[in-house]
């Protein structure tokens, strides 16, 4: 969850010239899933940004989850450029077949 800063913070940013790095508009689009109790049969989703070893390191995040919880499949999916958001089509499929979701970034 975003956190805004207080008064205090914001009066001390403000003498030092300086701004958050924080859009406050965030704290109101976005919640935090609610967790689940198990990984265990759930079906995973990874997603790369297709930067240079984000598929490693996402291909060991999957290995590990199985070896150690059991799940039931995974979706592997990529953003089509790697500084822009998910397209709407990639967040669709993923919120339809997946109970969780890990990304990675890497070079």
């Amino acid at each position: 969850m975003v956190t805004i800063p207080g008064d205090e913070l914001q009066e001390r940013l403000n003498r030092s010239n300086l701004l958050a790095p924080i859009d406050p508009d965030v704290s109101g689009k976005w919640r935090p899933a609610p967790r689940i109790s198990s990984l265990s049969g759930k079906v995973g989703g990874f997603l790369g940004n297709r930067k240079a070893n984000a598929d490693l390191l996402l291909q060991s995040v999957q290995e590990l989850l199985e070896q150690h919880y059991e799940l039931g499949d995974a979706v592997v999916l990529d953003k089509f450029i790697y500084s822009r958001p998910a397209s709407a089509e990639i967040v669709d499929r993923l919120s339809e077949r997946c109970d969780f979701v890990v990304t990675a970034i890497a070079d």
